[in-house]
Order: structure tokens, then C-alpha cells, then sequence
């Protein structure tokens, strides 16, 4: 059976620290040359002494400014440890004193269905997938503008005189011979005054004894 001593600071400078008791002397203070330091004003430079008794550790105050205490009792002499005493250095250094039992040939426990010599095996990993690359992106043609429309001067055939009508050519010729034949023999007619000279049978009907000689 090995034991495992310890001083552990419950409250006060330090609290949480753990001190492994592992000589069979030890000194405990201020000063740090000791075994065991507590940097506190509360605390001697020598202020106590821990000396393994068999199987415990004896305490004994070094004639410390502000004492020694356990469970509020002052120590005035060398006293045996019992786990979890509580040792009280002046007015706020608390510490315990803890004692762990140890059997180095106890079995240990194993879980039924798994032997201790018995390595979990490797876990198959799978190989990554690999990787395909995407294929490379084809450049687009550029965007040619759309030509633009120029109009072209096209030559404007020259104007096609009109072709006259043959009728409109009869109508005129018409015209020019009801003129040439008909209106202008009155008018030379009516200038002369000779009606009665070309027409006096005529002209007596119409109007009586007109050409009367």
C-alpha cells in the first residue's frame, strides 16, 4: 500500500495550489528557501515543520508570529495528521491535509469481451474521391456590331414624257377643223356682213325682208 500526502490551499494567497508531500522533512514559511512557499504576510519565514511518521506526517510550529491552527485549535506542541484536517496559518491561510491510498498490485478492472492487450484497430479511411477538374471554360466570339445601312444614291431614271392618247389627238384635230370650218367662216361672215350675200333665202325666213333690195 503507498500513500500519497498532500497540502492543498483552500483559501487565502494562493488558493487551489496543491503541495505533494514527498520528503520526510519539510519546511514550510515565507522564505523561499522552504520546502513549501506561501508568499503572505500572515506567514513566518520558518513557520512550520512536517516530519513523516511512519505512516502520517507530524506537524510542529516553529514559533511562528501569528500560529499555527488546527480545526481552530492552536498548536503548542507536535501533532499527528489525520486526512482531512484543516491547518489555519494566522487568520486567512487555510489549508488540508489529504492522504490518498495506493495499491500498486490491485487487478485492475476490465470491461468483459475486450482484452487489455487488445489494440483498437486503425480506422479504414477512405481514399478521397478525386478531384475533377471542370473543363476550361470555351472563350466567347465577340459581338460584332450590325452594319449599319447606308443608302445608296440610286439614279432616278429620267421622267417618261407622257405618250399622248390618240383620242386626245382626234378630239384636237377635231377641234382645230369645227374652228378652222365652221367658227371662222361666221366670223369672217359676220365682219362682212354677208349674210344676205350666202344666205338671203335664210335670212328672209328668219327675219322679213331682211335682204329686200
Amino acid at each position: 500500500m503507498t500513500n500519497i500526502y498532500k497540502l492543498i490551499i483552500q483559501s487565502g494567497t494562493g488558493t487551489g495550489t496543491e503541495f505533494p508531500l514527498e520528503k520526510s522533512e519539510l519546511f514550510l514559511g515565507r522564505d523561499l528557501t522552504s520546502d513549501l512557499v506561501i508568499n503572505d504576510p500572515e506567514v513566518s519565514r520558518r513557520h512550520l515543520r512536517l516530519v513523516l511518521d511512519g505512516a502520517a506526517y507530524r506537524i510542529e510550529d516553529l514559533g511562528s508570529t501569528n500560529g499555527t491552527f488546527i480545526h481552530g485549535q492552536r498548536l503548542t506542541s507536535a501533532a499527528s495528521l489525520k486526512p482531512g484536517d484543516v491547518i489555519t496559518l494566522g487568520e486567512k491561510i487555510v489549508l488540508k491535509y489529504e492522504v490518498i491510498s495506493t495499491d500498486p498490485n490491485a487487478t485492475v478492472a476490465v470491461q468483459r469481451g475486450v482484452s487489455s492487450n487488445t489494440q483498437p484497430k486503425p480506422e479504414t479511411v477512405a481514399p478521397p474521391a478525386p478531384v475533377i477538374a471542370p473543363p476550361p471554360a470555351r472563350p466567347t466570339p465577340p459581338i460584332s456590331a450590325a452594319p449599319v445601312y447606308q443608302p445608296t444614291n440610286v439614279p432616278v431614271p429620267p421622267a417618261v414624257s407622257k405618250k399622248k392618247s390618240p383620242a386626245l389627238i382626234i378630239i384636237l384635230i377635231l377641234v382645230g377643223i369645227l374652228v378652222l370650218f365652221c367658227i371662222l367662216p361666221w366670223i369672217i361672215i359676220d365682219a362682212t356682213n354677208s349674210y344676205c350675200s350666202l344666205f338671203p333665202g335664210i335670212m328672209n325666213m328668219l327675219i322679213t325682208n331682211a335682204c329686200a333690195v
